[in-house]
């Protein structure tokens, strides 16, 4: 028996596993969006303001069933934020000015990251 990959989920026994792209501005705002289920429906996941990629939301029962039946496993959605492209001057305009409004100072990830390699670089010229 061979199980061809499907084009969204993956599974893990009774988990299933697919990856959702976001706008920029909705992880950044918060907000509502819908996922396809196996069941060829859609659920909403509620988007809390500030979600970064890679951040992981279950869907219980929402997963394949066990065969011999009863249990039914969960889905785990994971989200992966946009980068914006093709900007016009305008788009450009207003994130060069959320940029200069302490644009770098609010991105938790890069901030530590940054602090930690200075760290790292103080250590070795010490």
């Amino acid at each position: 028996l061979t199980i061809k990959p499907h084009p969204l989920f993956k599974r893990d026994g009774d988990m299933l596993y697919c990856q959702v792209p976001i706008p920029m501005t909705k992880a950044t705002l918060g907000g509502q969006i819908e996922v396809p289920t196996i069941e060829g429906k859609r659920a909403r996941i509620k988007i809390p303001e500030g979600t970064q990629s890679g951040r992981q939301f279950r869907l219980k029962g929402k997963g394949m069933p066990e065969l011999n039946g009863g249990f039914v496993g969960d889905m785990i959605v994971e989200m992966n934020v946009e980068t914006p492209t093709n900007l016009n001057k305008k788009q450009r305009e207003l994130l060069e000015e959320f940029a200069k409004e302490g644009g770098d100072k609010i991105s938790p990830r890069s901030e530590g990251f940054f602090s930690k390699v200075k760290d790292l670089w103080d250590d070795l010229t010490e």
